[in-house]
């Protein structure tokens, strides 16, 4: 049997495509492989964001727990003691408040001649040994010649507005009271005063010696006697 020879040229071509073959096959391998390289690690890094997000997710869910807590416990403390000191100061407030009140065992009354006819001014000297403050209207009441059972009636309040008044130790605020003094000749006559200071309840006799007055019997709501709010004040204390 004869074999029939191929040409050179025809064994250097088939040589090469098997060349060509087997490199193709062995990249085509490689990238397969370098694709399910790829493909493992991705998988692998998305695991990994899951399990951090869960780690940064407990670790704000720990945080969060730790704050409230801490928040809550701090709100808590600071809100009762807040509380606790606010209610301390308000009482020392007010004791302080109640305190500086004008009392009558601290005052010195004494009337004085206003220089304007019908008219009386009424003193409060302040003898304590701090500043004490009063607001409002006095309470005066008429007392005859013959004491405490001979009680005319209380002088009305006129519309004057009232203002506080602080007064220091020896100095004085003061009030005018007005009267519309009898003409029939049938009145009665008042040697005295009975003067409460504003927002307290005992009353001190004032004397009114030479400035004693005489008024008509009061009929209905038209009193003839008014006085005015404290505040004619003499002093620096005001």
């Amino acid at each position: 049997m004869r074999v029939k020879k191929m040409p050179a040229l025809a064994l250097i071509v088939a040589a090469a495509g098997l060349s060509l073959t087997a490199c193709g096959s062995s990249d085509g391998s490689s990238a397969s492989a370098n694709a399910n390289a790829s493909t493992t690690a991705s998988s692998s890094t998305t695991g990994g964001t899951s399990t951090g997000g869960q780690g940064s997710t407990s670790g704000s869910s720990s945080s969060g727990s730790s704050g409230s807590s801490g928040s809550s416990g701090s709100s808590g403390s600071s809100g009762s003691s807040g509380s606790s000191k606010g209610s301390v100061l308000s009482a020392k407030t007010q004791s302080s408040t109640s305190s500086s009140m004008c009392k009558t065992d601290n005052l010195a009354l004494s009337a004085t001649a206003s220089g304007t006819k019908d008219e009386i001014v009424v003193n409060l000297k302040n003898t304590g040994s701090s500043k004490c403050s009063m607001h409002g209207f006095p309470g005066v009441q008429l007392v005859g010649p013959d004491g405490l059972g001979d009680t005319g009636p209380d002088a009305a309040r006129t519309e004057a507005p009232p203002s506080t008044v602080t007064i220091g130790p020896g100095e004085e605020t003061r009030f005018l009271l007005r009267y519309i003094p009898d003409t029939s000749g049938s009145g009665k006559k008042y040697t005295r005063l009975l003067v409460t200071p504003p927002n307290e309840r005992v009353g001190e006799i004032v004397n009114l010696n030479k400035l004693a007055f005489t008024i008509s019997a009061s009929s209905g709501n038209a009193p003839d006697v008014y006085v005015d709010p404290v505040g004619y004040h003499v002093g620096s204390g005001k």
